[in-house]
Order: structure tokens, then C-alpha cells, then sequence
């Protein structure tokens, strides 16, 4: 596809939904963002709104790149819904991005990328007690993971795996995982080891990522593609009801 379309890019996987529209050249054109308890009322409003006001119908778009978690249940699977919904009749290629990556990116973004900066913890609520997260380091490229897969943990057991797999680095925290539990994060890692943050990963990050993956040829196959909730969906099968004998 030309080089010169513009990209929509938006997250889902807190409740503020944020969404923008990004140039070819990485600017952001327009951005917008909601907070409600449930995102499958405005997500698709926001998008035609970003998209009306930067004159960008959606048939005209380089590609659409969603957020695909670990974060709310709901708000992947409607995010990913409309992200599908969008790409599908018109033909604009899908690219996923993990919303740890975007926060991680987010954070990254404060701190340079050398051998005496601080690991970098992004966490996101993932309720029932528990926070989704992992480390990564500075990178000139934003952020890299370490480790091999997400967390998702109490809070308490977080920051003391972290702090362990650290080993004697500085962690810096931030995300609607660290707001929720911002008592035990205090007094674990210490006030000045958190960073404020903008509600759930940013668009821009979405983008910025979601670009990475592009360039290379990498888009995903919108028959398959599925949320990355972190843990089994709570959702089950109905149990078959036993018949007398």
C-alpha cells in the first residue's frame, strides 16, 4: 500500500479508550479519548469522529492497528471487534499491538536508553487483586521486554519478583495497575519510583509499534487474531444438566 496513508490506532485495554489518527511520517493528526465503564458505546464513535476530522476514511488508511492487551476483558474484545469490523469490508490490513509494549513504550519515553537506566515496570489493573505487567529496558527502539511472558500477580508478589529479577537495578512503575494499588507500590518501591501516566497505554504508542510491525511485513489474519487477556476469560460452557434416571 502507498507509504503516504495515514494509520488509526487506539487501545482498549483500560477503561479509557484513546484513539488516534497517525500520519505515515509518525505524527499524530488527531487523538481522542474516553473513559466509560464499557467502551462498545463510544469506541466506534471516536474512531469516526478521529477519522472525520482528519479527513481520512477508513478505505484510505495505510493499516489499522489495535491494542490487544493483557487489560479489561471487555474492552479487548470490543476493541479488537471494531478493529476487525473496520479492517474487513474495506480491505485494510490488521496489525495487533501488546498494550504492555504501548505502556512500556510510554514510559520508555522518559528515559534514555543506557546501560544505568532504571527497568521499567508497566502495569495494568487486571481486578480480582491481581496486576498484569513486566519488565522491560530502555531501548533505542522505545522499550524492550525481558522475560518471556506477562505477569499477572497480587500486587505484593509483583514488586517482589520484580525487585528480584532486577537484580540490584532501579524499577520504575506506572499504569492503571500501579493507581489501583498506589499504597503497596508506595511503600514497596518508594513514591519517587512512580511515574505519572495518562490513563492506559497511548495511541501514539499503538502506532509507534503498530509501525514497527508493518514495516516489516507483519500483519495478522483477522479470522484468528484474538485478545491477549493475560488469564482465562471468566466466561465458561454451562454445564449439562444431569437427566433422572
Amino acid at each position: 500500500m502507498p507509504a503516504a496513508r495515514p494509520f488509526l490506532a487506539f487501545d482498549t485495554a483500560t477503561p479509557t479508550a484513546r484513539v488516534a489518527v497517525i500520519s505515515a511520517q509518525g505524527d499524530c493528526l488527531v487523538l481522542r479519548e474516553r473513559t466509560a465503564d464499557r467502551h462498545s458505546a463510544n469506541l466506534l464513535a471516536l474512531c469516526d469522529e478521529v477519522l472525520r476530522e482528519a479527513e481520512a476514511p477508513v478505505r484510505d488508511l495505510g493499516a489499522i492497528m489495535c491494542g490487544v492487551g493483557p487489560g479489561s476483558f471487555t474492552g479487548l474484545r470490543v476493541g479488537l471487534a471494531v478493529a476487525k469490523g473496520l479492517a474487513l469490508p474495506s480491505g485494510v490490513p490488521l496489525v495487533t499491538v501488546s498494550s504492555l509494549d504501548a505502556l512500556a513504550w510510554d514510559l520508555a519515553r522518559q528515559f534514555p536508553a543506557a546501560p544505568e537506566a532504571p527497568l521499567l515496570l508497566p502495569c495494568i489493573d487486571a481486578g480480582k487483586g491481581q496486576v498484569y505487567a513486566r519488565l522491560y529496558a530502555a531501548s533505542p527502539s522505545g522499550a524492550q521486554a525481558l522475560g518471556e511472558a506477562d505477569w499477572v500477580l497480587s500486587p505484593e508478589d509483583l514488586v517482589r519478583l520484580a525487585q528480584e529479577s532486577a537484580a540490584g537495578k532501579a524499577v520504575l512503575a506506572g499504569g492503571t495497575g500501579v493507581d489501583r494499588y498506589l499504597d503497596v507500590f508506595s511503600a514497596r518501591i518508594g513514591p519517587s519510583a512512580i511515574l505519572p501516566l495518562a490513563p492506559g497505554p497511548s495511541a501514539i504508542a499503538i502506532g509507534r509499534l503498530g509501525w514497527d510491525r508493518f514495516s516489516r511485513g507483519q500483519v495478522d489474519d483477522i479470522e484468528t487474531v484474538v485478545p491477549r487477556y493475560g488469564r482465562p476469560p471468566d466466561i465458561t460452557r454451562p454445564k449439562r444438566a444431569l437427566l433422572s434416571p
